[in-house]
Parts: C-alpha cells; structure tokens; sequence
C-alpha cells in the first residue's frame, strides 16, 4: 500500500492508509490516525509547530508542514531499520512513479528518491538524492500560491541540480 501510494501519489490511497494506521491499537477513525503521526513525528524529533495536517492527503490544503519537518522526517526514517525499505517506496527521478519523467537524462537519473505533492498552486518535491561527491542529502523543497506550478518545478529542478554537483 505505501509503494502505491508514494509511486502513484494518489490522495485516496493516502486518506486510506491513514485511516490504516489508526487501525493500530485504535479503531481506525481519523483522530486514531492522526494520534500515530504525531507520535511519529514527535519520535523524529518534529515538534508540533513544524506541522498541522487535518487529513491523510498531504497536499491538502488543510495540511501543512515546514521544510524543516519535512527534512527532519526524512532523515529520522533513514536510520530506522525499516529506512532502506521506506526509501524504495519513494518515486526514483527519470525512472519511475511520479518522477518518470522528471530528471530524466540528468546526472539525478537514479539518484534521486521523493516523494511529490501537487495541488491547487502548491508544488513539493522532498526526500534524498545521491550528490556528485557520492553523499547522500536530504531535501524539501515547497512552493505555494505559483499559479500553474510548472514554473516552481523547473526552479526546485534546477537547484537540486545545482545542489547535488556543488556537493
């Protein structure tokens, strides 16, 4: 369920694994749901100013979370024993999911892993990519209120590009 739901980045999908997770040790409503994440994100060492999320689909436009968060999630998740599993669920730049197309023939090609959000003039793009130097870095980039993102995903394309031949 979570390989789908992060290659494909269907909001049903996520609304339902959130629903899923609340199934454990509660009843699977969305409060129980919503109890797991911050129980996470408090293990990550996300503090609850770094986030507000009202539903399972992450691009919502209830739900909002900083870059800082986001980052500080995603490298928690790395060291976890089930890190190398979560990373392989994230879309792979110019080869699969979400990133089929993105990155493709570009030194990113392979070496990228994120996690995507599109919704009503907001664009995200975070998880890690593999830098030039062979170092692996963790990233969140979030764009809000660009009409007709396009333009935000070519910026945050081009500093990622940027960041992993600088590194």
């Amino acid at each position: 369920d979570i390989l789908h739901t992060n290659k494909v980045s269907q909001n049903l999908h996520a609304e339902l694994l959130l629903r899923r997770v609340g199934a454990v040790g509660g009843a699977g409503s969305v409060a129980d749901g919503q109890a797991r994440v911050t129980a996470i994100l408090t293990a990550a060492g996300v503090g609850p100013a770094g986030y507000d999320f009202a539903d399972g689909s992450g691009m919502s436009n209830y739900n909002r979370i900083t870059p800082r968060a986001a980052v500080r999630l995603l490298r928690w998740a790395a060291v976890q024993p089930w890190g190398a599993a979560w990373r392989a669920t994230l879309p792979v730049g110019g080869q699969d999911g979400t990133l089929a197309r993105r990155f493709a023939n570009t030194p990113l090609a392979g070496k990228l892993f994120a996690k995507t959000g599109t919704l009503n003039a907001a664009n995200a793009l975070s998880g890690y990519l593999i830098a030039a130097s062979g170092r692996t870095l963790t990233f969140s980039a979030l764009a809000n209120d660009m009409p007709q993102d396009a333009s935000a995903t070519r910026a945050v394309d081009r500093a990622l590009l940027a960041i992993a031949a600088a590194h």
